[in-house]
Parts: structure tokens; sequence; C-alpha cells
């Protein structure tokens, strides 16, 4: 058997390398057949890390909107979770929110390895989250907050603000950095040290035709 996931769960951890995935899953749309029947069967488990980056895994392809809807939806609303740390499936499953403002807020036997948990959440509400941990990119989401504010080295702030925000709007419409149109859907690391203001135009509609430019992994 396998350690603290399933296969279904495991058959992603390729985060270094989502080109090769989508050539061994047969190209882009059986890539996302793949993700759409994972996600539909309830097989993802954010009580453990193994499958962490799966809701992020939709920005490698034409349907990046549905990234923004389940990072939106794990971080702040009512899911159904039937996987938990000891590998149980169909045993006190879940419905209700993974994250809660009371103590003992996460899921039953959630962990929260180095702050793996708390980091997910913390990336998510601020609208950006690692694409793949080395590389210094961040995929884009709806904040869970009207306006976050970092405060950077030598006096300098990197702010995220969200126009029509409503936790409703679950899709980004539009982005502008430091007011000129932001036309991809990742940040760098070098985008926030420089400071400025990011502003994402939320919307309750999918964009489900767009140009943006995505950022993908690859080994090659």
């Amino acid at each position: 058997g396998l350690y603290q996931g399933t296969i279904w769960q495991y058959r992603w951890f390729v985060p270094y390398d989502f080109k090769g995935l989508i050539a061994l899953d047969g190209g882009e749309e059986a890539y996302i057949a793949k993700l759409d029947e994972f996600f539909a069967r309830d097989l993802y488990n954010h009580a453990n890390e193994p499958d962490l980056q799966v809701p992020l895994m939709y920005n490698v392809t034409r349907q990046g909107y549905k990234s923004q809807y389940w990072m939106h939806q794990l971080a702040a609303d009512t899911v159904i979770q039937n996987y938990f740390n000891d590998n149980s499936r169909g045993i006190g499953s879940y419905i209700g929110k993974i994250y809660k403002n009371q103590p003992e807020a996460y899921l039953r036997t959630m962990d929260d390895d180095a702050g793996a948990m708390s980091a997910w959440y913390v990336f998510t509400a601020s609208g950006f989250s690692p694409a793949c941990v080395g590389w210094p990119v961040y995929y884009l989401n709806i904040p869970l907050f009207p306006s976050v504010t970092f405060r950077l080295p030598n006096a300098k702030t990197f702010k995220v603000e969200v126009a029509n925000f409503s936790p409703k709007n679950k899709y980004i419409k539009q982005a502008f950095l430091n007011g000129k149109p932001f036309n991809r859907n990742y940040i760098t690391q070098e985008d926030i040290n420089r400071g400025g203001v990011l502003r994402i135009v939320s919307s309750a509609e999918p964009v489900k035709v767009s140009s943006t430019e995505n950022w993908i992994s690859s080994i090659e």
C-alpha cells in the first residue's frame, strides 16, 4: 500500500514537470479530464500533504479558472472530504469548511507538518500560492480579503487589492500590476520584491476564454 495517500492522490506528485505529466496523460484534454474526475469523485485529501498542490494544477492549462474555483472553495467554502490522514475512506466523511475560525479548526487527523497547512491557507487567502517549491513563481487566485499588504525591506510594500470584492466572486476577470494590464496567471518573487500594487478584478463568472500567459514547470 501507500503511506498517507492513495494512487489517485500521489499520481499528481510531479510538480517539477507538469509539462511531462500532461504528455504522459495523453495531452491537455485528457489531463483536464483526469483532474475533473479527481475532484468530481471527492478523491482530494486536504488532511495531508501528498496532493496539496493539485488544486493549482489547472493553471497549466486553458482552464485555469478551475484552479481559481478550487482554491477559493477549499480555503473558505463547504467541501466534501472522504479521506483523512489514516487513509480511511467512507468512515465519518466530512461535509463543511476545512478552515474554521475556532479552536481545533482543522479537519480530523489533519497534519500541519512544518506549518504546511497553515502556510497553504495564508498564501491562498493572500491571493497567490507557490507554483512549485524551488521556483520563485506564484499562481494567482482571488484573495479572501479586500486587500493584503506585505511589508518589505527598505520601507517597500507589496499590496494585493481586489476590485468587486465579494465572497461569491471566485474568479479573476482582469489584473493590473502598478496600473498596467497584467496578462499572466502568475507573479514572480522579483515582482513582489520590487514592491507596488497588484490589483485583481474579481467576478462571479469564470473567464473561460483567456489569452493569459501561463507558467508550466518542465525538466526539459
